[in-house]
C-alpha cells in the first residue's frame, strides 16, 4: 500500500492510498523504468507505472513539484497519456517519482521493429490522433520536445493512440522559451534545433510528429542521419539550403554544409504516397518553423476527411473507426477515478509519509 495523490479536474491534488497487483517491467530508459499490470486500489484497472528518478536539477523537488507531474496534472486529452495518480519513494539515495498512467498495450516503435505495417486508413487514423494531442498541448503552451515512435503508445486493435513520456516536455510561459538546442531524438529533430536555435516553439512538435506520421504511412524512417551534420545534409538535400529569410527568421548562423538544389519530398520518397499525404507533409516540413502549419490547421486538411466521414469507415480488422469528434476540442474534463478522500491541505503530510514508508525499499518493490 502506498500513500499517493489523485488529481482533481481543477489540477489540485488530493491524498489517496494506492495498491497494485503483480507488476512486470515492460520498458526502461536512462532515467526511468516502466511497469505494467493491475491496480487493485482505489480502483481496479490495468495501468502503466513509470518510475523516474531525479536528475541533478530536480533532486531537491518534492514529487508534487516534479516537472512531468506538474505538466500532466494540468492537461487532459483522450490522445495524451493520462496521469491517474502519483507517489514517491526513496531508493539508492535517490527520490523515485512514480507516475500511475492509463495503459495501452502497444508501442509504435515495437510494432515497427516487429515488422507491423499500417494500412493507409489506420495511418491516417493514428496521425489524426497524434496531431490532436499536440494541438491540445499547443493550446496549453506546452511543447512535448521528444515525439518519436518510442513515445507513441496504442491500442492497435481498437484504433486508439496516446502521446506518452513527458519527461522532456516544456511549459512555455510566453510564445517562446530559450534552452539548449540539443533536444529531441536526432531522426525527429527539426532544422532549427539542428542549426543551433535555442528558442522552443510548438513548431518543434509539428516537425517531429510529421516524421512519425511518415513512418506510419511508409514503414520507414524519413531522415536517418548518422550524426547531426549528416541529418542536416539529408534535410537540405530535400528542401534546399535555407534562404536568407529562413536564417533570419530562425536566428542562427548558416549551416556549414554543401549547398544543394532541393529534390523535393516526393522525389526523395520515390513518389510512394498519395497526393493528400504529400500536401500534408509539405505544409508541416518547412525549414522556417514559423511557416509550418499549426496542428489545429493540419486537422482541417483533406487528408483526414475519411476519418470524419459519416457513417464511420470500417478498418481492415472489421472494427469501425472510433468516434474522434471530441479530439479537436481544446478543453476536456479530467476523468476523476474516485472522489477525493481528504482535503488538499493534507497533501504535504501525505507526501512525507509516502517517502518515509519507502525509505527502506528499492525500485523493485513495485513489482510485488
Amino acid at each position: 500500500m502506498w500513500s499517493g495523490f489523485g488529481i482533481k479536474d481543477s489540477g489540485e491534488f488530493y491524498p489517496v492510498s494506492l495498491q497494485f497487483g503483480g507488476l512486470q517491467r515492460c520498458g526502461s530508459g536512462r532515467f526511468s523504468n516502466v511497469y505494467c499490470g493491475p491496480m487493485t486500489s482505489p480502483i481496479h484497472k490495468e495501468i502503466a507505472l513509470k518510475n523516474a528518478w531525479s536528475d541533478t536539477e530536480t533532486r531537491h523537488l518534492p514529487t508534487t513539484q516534479y516537472p512531468e507531474i506538474q505538466i500532466l496534472s494540468k492537461i487532459f486529452h483522450p490522445a495524451i497519456s493520462n496521469l491517474l495518480y502519483f507517489y514517491s519513494m526513496n531508493a539508492n539515495e535517490k527520490t523515485v517519482h512514480c507516475l500511475v498512467l492509463d495503459y495501452m498495450p502497444n508501442e509504435m516503435a515495437r510494432l515497427r521493429d516487429q515488422g507491423v505495417k499500417f494500412d493507409i486508413l489506420d495511418a491516417k487514423l493514428f496521425t489524426f490522433q497524434l496531431f490532436s494531442a499536440i494541438g491540445h498541448l499547443a493550446s496549453k503552451n506546452i511543447v512535448h520536445m521528444d515525439i518519436k515512435p518510442q513515445n507513441v503508445v496504442m491500442d492497435r486493435a481498437k484504433g486508439l493512440l496516446k502521446l506518452a513520456d513527458f519527461g522532456n516536455a516544456r511549459r512555455l510561459e510566453t510564445n517562446e522559451k530559450t534552452g539548449g538546442s540539443y533536444q529531441v531524438t536526432r531522426f525527429y529533430r527539426p532544422p532549427e534545433l539542428l542549426f543551433g536555435c535555442e528558442k522552443f516553439t510548438p513548431a518543434i512538435d509539428i516537425w517531429s510528429a510529421t516524421c512519425v506520421a511518415f513512418e506510419l504511412f511508409a514503414n520507414r524512417i524519413l531522415f536517418k542521419g548518422k550524426d547531426t551534420k549528416d541529418q542536416i545534409t539529408l534535410i537540405i538535400g530535400v528542401f534546399g539550403y535555407p534562404t536568407d529569410e529562413d536564417i533570419k527568421s530562425i536566428g542562427v548562423k548558416r549551416p556549414r554544409v554543401a549547398r544543394k538544389e532541393a529534390r523535393g519530398i516526393e522525389t526523395f520518397t520515390s513518389k510512394m504516397l498519395d497526393s493528400d499525404i504529400y500536401e500534408f507533409m509539405k505544409s508541416t516540413l518547412k525549414i522556417d518553423p514559423k511557416k509550418r502549419k499549426s496542428a489545429v490547421d493540419v486537422l482541417k486538411m483533406p487528408i483526414f476527411d475519411v476519418i470524419k466521414a459519416v457513417p464511420r469507415k470500417k478498418r481492415s480488422n472489421g472494427i469501425e473507426i472510433p468516434d474522434l469528434i471530441r479530439y479537436t476540442e481544446m478543453n476536456h474534463k479530467r476523468e476523476t477515478e474516485v472522489e477525493p478522500a481528504a482535503d488538499i491541505e493534507t497533501t504535504e503530510k501525505a507526501e512525507k509519509e509516502s517517502k518515509s514508508s519507502s525509505s527502506h525499499s528499492g525500485e523493485e518493490d513495485n513489482r510485488k
